[in-house]
């Protein structure tokens, strides 16, 4: 890959081993194309740099060319062929996915590349661009990603000769050490449970102790409950884009599982069926007071935030924290990989381990081992007093 970027826009014949440039010029029909007449690559960097040099001062090469080349009008410009990626992506993906691009693309990407000519901009465009957005990493991954996908689309279908994007640095998120969201041990759920409105009590302790999404728990309906053998089938979520609500497919394959609830959950979902499945199964599981459907950030405003001030617990919680705490306390209490796996619809531990559980501090820490080793020793028989 080094060798590749260090060579770029040079290639050298296989039978005379002389160097070539070659460079495409924003707004011109053809690339350069010409020998550099050495056989030597430092040599040919040397000159490929100094003629990098002028395209950036003149835009174009005066020393090669007597007469600036004809300005094409074929070039497409960047917005022609977002529409047209858009297109065909909006058949590939999500709804919701789609939504999520959209609004990316005509709130960051297209006021600032709409009108370039698409084989014109460079990586130092890009990262400029990149540069001025002021917002978290995730928010310019976010941003950026239909971005690569339109100028991917634009190399995989040749309207441009090479993408830009492969020369740019990756987005890095900044990790800390610190926990932002600290999960909710077992004492502090109870502490919760103790100070939220009645009204909430069913979907917090079906949250705290099934690990399903926010998305899945608005998105279920009663005909997906089955109170006598204790399982939930998550199939479908409710989401929020902006305005717009969608009831979609689950997140992943895995997504799509059946739930085991234990006895407290069963009895929680008992006591919410009087208020909402009124003799229909296609009715939604939980609605908020006024019989809508429940959106996470009415909850962590209006319902999280003062409750977990009530109880004299860390504020810095929201509603995605009860997968969490839901994952932290199984594994913290014995509850095997495979299970929890299986609860929460994944497909591997590396989801499990590295996005949600956290470490909480326990007086015993370090002494489970201990015990263990202890457990497996033979206590020695006292030494016999010789006569």
């Amino acid at each position: 890959m080094a060798k590749k970027k260090l060579n770029h826009h040079l290639y050298q014949d296989s039978g005379s081993q002389v160097w070539y440039f070659q460079k495409k010029v924003k707004g011109f029909d053809k690339p350069y194309k010409f020998s550099l007449e050495t056989t030597s690559v430092t040599e040919a960097r040397r000159k490929r740099d100094e003629y990098l040099k002028e395209i950036e001062y003149h835009g174009y090469l005066p020393t090669v060319e007597p007469e600036k080349p004809e300005p094409s009008n074929t070039t497409k410009v960047f917005g022609e062929v977002a529409q047209e990626w858009a297109e065909i992506t909006k058949t590939k993906v999500a709804e919701t996915t789609f939504h999520a691009y959209k609004k990316a693309m005509n709130t960051h990407v297209l006021p600032y590349f709409g009108n370039m000519p698409i084989d014109g901009i460079t990586s130092l465009d890009i990262e400029k661009f990149l540069s001025n957005l002021k917002c978290s990493p995730k928010t310019k991954i976010n941003i950026y990603t239909p971005f690569k996908g339109v100028m991917g689309f634009a190399k995989k279908h040749k309207i441009i000769s090479s993408d830009p994007t492969v020369d740019v640095d990756p987005i890095r998120e900044r990790k800390s050490q610190k926990i932002v969201h600290p999960p909710l041990s077992l004492e502090e759920i109870h502490k919760f449970l103790e100070n939220v409105d009645e009204f909430w009590k069913p979907l917090f302790i079906f949250m705290f102790f099934s690990g399903v999404r926010i998305s899945e728990a608005a998105g279920l309906k009663w005909k997906r409950v089955d109170l006598k053998n204790g399982v939930v089938q998550i199939h479908r979520s409710l989401v929020f884009v902006g305005d717009k609500q969608f009831y979609k497919a689950t997140k992943t394959d895995g997504s799509h599982r059946e739930v085991r609830i234990p006895q407290p959950v069963v009895d929680a979902l008992l006591e919410q069926r009087k208020r909402t499945y009124k003799g229909n199964p296609e009715n939604f599981v939980f609605l908020n007071s006024i019989g809508q459907n429940i959106h996470r950030h009415t909850l962590n405003k209006n319902v999280i935030r003062p409750t977990l001030k009530k109880a004299g617990l860390s504020l810095n919680r929201s509603i995605k924290d009860t997968r969490a705490s839901y994952i932290t306390n199984c594994l913290d209490n014995g509850e095997r990989m495979s299970f929890i796996i299986r609860q929460v619809g994944h497909t591997n531990t590396n989801m499990l381990v590295k996005h949600y559980y956290r470490w909480m501090e326990a007086p015993n820490d370090g002494e489970k081992l201990v015990e263990a080793w202890n457990s497996t020793r033979k206590v020695p028989e006292p030494a016999k007093a010789k006569k």
